[in-house]
């Protein structure tokens, strides 16, 4: 293959590959490194495929070692966290629930974390731009009567988009931690695995608190509950809603359980879902509270999916309810 075609083959695949999910989470589902392009290190890592993929079409191909290798290093690196997050949640977790007699349903739920496959296209195409810039290396050597480019502008930028932009992440996120002093440590990364406090019925105990801020400042509407057109599964069940916070506190995780009923209107199947959740483990969505009279929408063609539910379920019948929540700390607006 022609070593160009390599270059641009390679830089589609970093910039798609940022779309792809690196993460299955459970109730989240997958989720990917771009996120909804609030992610500063994923915004990065697609300025850095651009970059590559410029200086292919412009046939200076020994200088895409830079953005690659930047690339190859933020990739490392957010692969190396990831596995880190989840070893030291799955250790937070096993000391919370450490004589709960639900223990057994958290660690299921945490075994349903799962590396996905776009890991695999970022370092294929990662791989094939290195490859082709060391390539084009050794015959520049040989090659007395090649143009050279000055290579300082291509190395400063990859450096700029490889360190400033994750430093004013880390900056942003020390920034919350220390507004939030008054919550224990790791708590955000449990509570994106299993939800803390079950009562003996098995559902999430909320306190009088928050129960009460459900009952008069959530407002669930303009739900929508049928069978929708999925690219990759066809026909599937599916819900859709909007959730308004119309109190004065700033919310970090909303729970909505969803109940679906046959043509009887007896209830066959739930769901739950959280439309809202703060966490280091939600690479995907937006990742911020929902503040005081904002309002919480999927993006636009996107919906729940319910796969599980069976076939006896009457299309449009459901009842929805928001089930728990978590109050963001004080001064935490992100």
């Amino acid at each position: 293959m022609d070593t160009k075609a390599v270059g641009f083959a390679g830089a589609g695949a970093l910039a798609l590959g940022l779309f792809f999910p690196i993460v299955s989470l459970p109730v989240v589902g997958g989720v990917s490194l771009i996120g909804d392009f609030t992610n500063l290190p994923g915004l990065a890592m697609l300025m850095l495929a651009g970059l590559a993929a410029y200086l292919v079409a412009k046939d200076r191909l020994n200088e895409v070692i830079w953005p690659a290798g930047a690339f190859a290093l933020m990739l490392a690196y957010r692969f190396i966290r990831l596995q880190l997050s989840i070893a030291e949640a799955r250790a937070l977790m096993e000391e919370s629930l450490a004589g709960n007699p639900f223990a057994d349903l958290a660690r299921a739920a945490a075994s349903g974390i799962q590396l996905q496959w776009g890991w695999l296209v970022l370092a294929l195409g990662t791989g094939a731009l290195i490859y082709i810039s060391i390539r084009a290396r050794k015959t520049e050597v040989l090659d007395r009567t090649t143009t050279h480019h000055d290579q300082k502008p291509v190395l400063v930028a990859s450096l700029v988009l490889m360190l400033v932009m994750p430093a004013m992440e880390l900056w942003a996120y020390a920034k919350a931690v220390d507004s939030a002093t008054e919550t224990a440590p790791g708590t955000a990364a449990v509570d994106a695995i299993v939800s803390e406090g079950i009562d003996g019925s098995g559902a999430s105990a909320t306190t009088r608190e928050e129960q009460t801020y459900i009952r008069d400042h959530l407002q669930l509407y303009d739900l929508d509950a049928k069978y929708f057109d999925s690219m990759l599964d066809g026909r599937v069940p599916g819900v859709d809603f909007k959730i308004k916070n119309n109190g004065n506190k700033a919310l970090n995780r909303i729970t909505v359980i969803v109940e679906f009923k046959d043509a009887s209107g007896a209830s066959i199947a739930e769901e739950e879902y959280n439309p809202v959740l703060v966490s280091d483990f939600n690479y995907g969505g937006d990742n911020t509270p929902l503040k005081p009279n904002y309002i919480w929408q999927q993006e636009q063609g996107q919906f729940y999916t319910a796969k599980s539910v069976p076939s006896e379920w009457a299309s449009g019948k459901v009842s929805a309810r928001i089930s728990d929540i978590e109050f963001a700390p004080e001064g935490d607006s992100r």
